[in-house]
């Protein structure tokens, strides 16, 4: 006799999922997930002026803003028939490849860094030596024992109050 294991919510990802799991002998027999797909944006987008649609779409994700806002531009293109010019094809790269950038930052410290990186043990750093090994790496202001006691002192702020992250953890 198998056993039923539920995940619900999996955490550090951009919007909901649940996986059920029917484990038998170690093994995964049947496995469901379900998210929320379903945003209503096209309800929302229903009989309003297509040149808005970029600005609504975009709001469907927190995290991926840009890749939805270029993807509803090129729908109300294609709808129209339009002809994009090289130039904007090119600016539009441009920004796609920002937002990557981003987009992977946001994803590694906010979604999945906490799950890899123990940030309380920071709280036994020594921000002398800290501050020290710092300076002799960069000249950068931001590397003195003032400035690192005052991280240090910030990161016990947000530790005493329970939250490290954006989400509950």
């Amino acid at each position: 006799m198998g056993q039923r294991i539920t995940i619900d919510p999996i955490t550090r990802i951009e919007g909901h999922l649940r996986i059920d799991c029917d484990v038998d002998g170690g093994k995964v027999k049947k496995a469901w997930s379900s998210g929320q797909m379903w945003r209503g944006v096209e309800l929302i987008l229903l009989g309003r002026d297509p040149r808005d649609a970029w600005a609504i779409t975009q709001r469907i994700c927190g995290v991926c803003t840009t890749v939805h806002a270029i993807a509803s531009v090129r729908a109300v293109e294609n709808a129209l028939q339009m002809e994009v010019p090289v130039n904007a094809q090119y600016i539009r790269n441009l920004i796609i490849l920002a937002h990557a950038v981003h987009d992977h930052i946001v994803h590694f410290y906010h979604l999945s860094a906490l799950d890899w990186v123990d940030v309380v043990s920071a709280l036994k750093a020594d921000p002398d030596a800290t501050s020290k090994l710092a300076e002799s790496l960069s000249s950068w202001h931001g590397n003195g024992k003032f400035e690192m006691r005052a991280v240090k002192e910030r990161l016990k702020g947000f530790v005493d109050g329970g939250q490290l992250g954006i989400f509950s953890n």
